[in-house]
């Protein structure tokens, strides 16, 4: 008989592709992926590109929680579901119990802690959906240490939060590499990433090392105060708005010219993203911080204080001053191995392959 799996989940990203395309290979059964076009945060959306996803309606209750209608007797049916671990979504609850109550195998995905923490006032609520999952997916190695510890006996795997296939995760080479005069960020021009904190630093350092440059990849709300300020500043010709950038080709490109990444608010993906390409990244010292900043343990990051102007512009001249150690090909090397879509996708193969000879009892204490 022919094993059925599914994910149920909020959205999936277009830089999740690589790693589905390599599930879906690999998966030897029938695997169905239902998803909504974008996220409570409507500026996190689904890969258009992606003619197979299945798509769900997504009611949000104001910004606090979603529902997702849609596929529900196709997702109970599935030998195994996964959904997100994340208790704002009410289909994830509905699923989880559901299913536990039918003796059906679920599993939750996603990040084992709140951004706040371990000891936020939330944890407990992540825990819980833990406890009625059959196991739990992990982005990083510590965070499935630390719901191994939490939750003994309830099984763990760890899906890599990764971007890019292996063989496209290594240093620029060749012709495409230039001057590394750069400044880049990577990421939405949201609050919450303080895009603006990295260009006020950037026109301070810029002073003490005109040939300082900078580019921004993305785009976002903030974009037309971003560029007002540059205009002010008569920064035009220093610094770079570069749009989205999705191409692999591209972004080591982009990458090829860059002494170091910055991450002024919390660090995530685009982490993983510049070190893959042997770049280390400036990051906000006390920040809540997705699982990803473990890469600092490998030399991934340098710290700067909080949302200190003089702060970042010091760790980028620091940075300007050391940049002919970049690219860092150990550190690269090591997320090529560890990080890759690869490694991602057999997490997430193995946790769908696995079998319970029983269900877990719940525990609700």
């Amino acid at each position: 008989m022919t094993a059925s799996a599914g994910f149920y989940l909020a959205v999936m990203p277009r830089y999740r592709r690589a790693c589905v395309e390599i599930v879906r290979q690999t998966w030897p059964g029938d695997l169905a992926v239902w998803v909504s076009d974008a996220h409570l945060d409507p500026s996190v959306r689904t890969d258009p590109d992606v003619g197979w996803y299945r798509r769900v309606r997504m009611v949000r209750v104001r910004r606090a929680a979603f529902l997702q209608v849609g596929h529900w007797r196709d997702a109970l049916r599935r030998g195994t579901t996964v959904v997100d671990l994340n208790p704002r979504s009410l289909t994830a609850w509905l699923l989880l119990v559901l299913r536990r109550a039918t003796g059906r195998r679920v599993l939750v995905w996603g990040h084992v802690h709140p951004r706040a923490g371990q000891g936020a006032r939330t944890a407990p609520v992540r825990r819980l959906m833990r406890r009625l999952a059959h196991g739990t997916v992990s982005y990083t190695v510590a965070d499935a240490a630390d719901a191994r510890a939490d939750l003994p006996g309830s099984p763990v795997w760890v899906a890599t939060n990764a971007l890019y296939r292996r063989d496209d995760i290594r240093v620029p080479a060749g012709d495409e590499v230039g001057e590394r005069d750069h400044l880049v960020f990577v990421g939405r021009f949201v609050r919450a990433k303080k895009v603006d904190l990295l260009v006020r630093a950037f026109a301070v350092a810029r002073q003490a090392r005109p040939g300082m440059r900078l580019t921004l990849v993305g785009d976002g709300e903030l974009r037309p105060e971003l560029e007002r300020f540059v205009r002010e500043q008569g920064l035009q010709d220093a610094v770079t708005f570069a749009g989205w950038v999705d191409d692999v080709d591209a972004l080591r490109a982009v990458h090829a010219r860059a002494f170091a990444a910055v991450s002024p608010g919390f660090a995530g993906l685009s982490l993983t993203q510049a070190a893959g390409f042997g770049v280390p990244t400036l990051v906000s010292r006390d920040e809540p911080h997705s699982p990803e900043i473990e890469l600092a343990d490998h030399g991934a990051v340098r710290w700067f204080p909080t949302d200190s102007v003089e702060g970042l512009a010091t760790a980028a001249l620091a940075a300007w001053d050391d940049r002919a150690s970049v690219p860092d090909r150990a550190l690269s090397a090591w997320v090529r191995e560890s990080y890759s879509a690869e490694s991602m996708a057999r997490g997430l193969v193995d946790a769908l392959g696995a079998r319970v000879e029983r269900p877990q009892e719940v525990s609700i204490a």
